[in-house]
């Protein structure tokens, strides 16, 4: 190889983790802590909602709202679908922090 095709490969490393570091880590880092405290508090709520505490109610649109014993399981499919986001987006950045280390 000659040296302009060596400076490329550099440059185009060195713009991807420009990139990386701008824009993805910061983006990743935030979807993450918000996947994790709100598949904690859709958990609070599920509980909530089964309980029947007033405040939680799961409403289809206004006026019509859903039988209290469908909060729990609906709301645990919730803190499930979140806490899997949690899972690949913390494994996303693991990945993303391992490209930039390099």
């Amino acid at each position: 190889m000659n040296n302009t095709t060596v400076f490329r490969k550099n440059a185009a490393s060195l713009a991807g983790k420009i990139f990386a570091s701008l824009f993805m880590i910061p983006i990743l880092g935030v979807w993450t802590a918000g996947s994790a405290v709100c598949s904690i508090i859709a958990l609070i709520a599920a509980v909530l909602g089964l309980f029947g505490w007033k405040g939680i109610s799961l409403t289809l649109y206004p006026g019509y709202d859903l039988p209290q014993i469908l909060s729990f399981p609906l709301g645990l499919g919730l803190a499930l679908l979140l806490y899997a986001s949690f899972v690949y987006t913390r494994r996303f950045l693991r990945r993303c922090l391992h490209f930039i280390k390099a």
